[in-house]
């Protein structure tokens, strides 16, 4: 099974403490790994399809990028060989324009049949895999939707169009979603663990799918309702700004 990471900070932060550990914990699968980051308001994605625990060692160049990557928000996903793919341009993150914004999508799914959705919107992600279908599903949806009704929140439009993707491509879904400010994280069937940490300069906040924590602190686990249709929450520099059952 697939593992995602993100951190989220009110200032840019570079998480070389935490990346290597991540990747360490999640060695178990070997089919790439990717790194998504903001810079000056815009995206970027570094991916690769090699394994990303070598022998003893973190791969060289995600270390690497662990030190010299500084942003608000970071996100990560080391891939399994179920996610689909062995090239780079198939892994996690992928990143799309829309809504005034570039986004970062990361996602970890289980029985989802999407494979052949269509999207109504360019650009179209090249990668034929599920979860560049689930980012232009929800790309979709939040586009259709924030046109018709522009006044609404972000929040409860993200949260409706998680419940026609849940309606229209049944399944098992983890995924964050971000743009250079806000991270949304959202799941149906994986915990989260989540940890308030303070640094130097202030405050960040991970939130990892990984089962097992990523320091000594106490990370805090976030599970959804076994009643519900998953969990999502909104994260805002170092604080959940909202976190709910669907």
């Amino acid at each position: 099974m697939c593992d995602i990471f993100a951190l989220s900070a009110g200032y840019n932060y570079t998480a070389q403490d935490y990346l290597p550990v991540f990747a360490e914990k999640a060695r178990k699968n070997m089919n790439g790994w990717g790194i998504g980051f903001f810079r000056d308001g815009q995206a970027y994605v570094e991916k690769s399809s090699e394994q990303v625990f070598i022998g003893d060692h973190v791969h060289e160049s995600f270390q690497r990028l662990a030190r010299v990557i500084d942003s608000r928000i970071i996100v990560s996903h080391i891939s399994c060989r179920l996610s689909g793919g062995r090239h780079s341009a198939h892994n996690n993150p992928f990143l799309l324009p829309f809504l005034d914004h570039i986004w970062l999508f990361v996602n970890i799914g289980r029985e989802v049949d999407i494979d052949h959705y269509q999207t109504t919107n360019e650009p179209r992600l090249e990668a034929e895999v599920k979860a560049a279908r689930v980012f232009e599903f929800l790309r979709d949806e939040l586009v259709n939707r924030m046109r018709n009704y522009p006044y609404a929140s972000l929040y409860g439009v993200l949260r409706d169009s998680i419940r026609k993707l849940l309606s229209d491509y049944p399944g098992l879904y983890t995924f964050f979603l971000a743009n250079e400010s806000v991270l949304f994280g959202f799941s149906n069937f994986r915990r989260f663990l989540l940890l308030k940490k303070s640094e130097t300069l202030g405050d960040i906040l991970l939130v990892t799918s990984v089962g097992k924590r990523l320091s000594p602190e106490e990370w805090l686990p976030i599970r959804p309702e076994k009643k519900s249709l998953g969990k999502l929450m909104v994260i805002a520099g170092p604080d959940v700004l909202c976190m709910g059952d669907l």
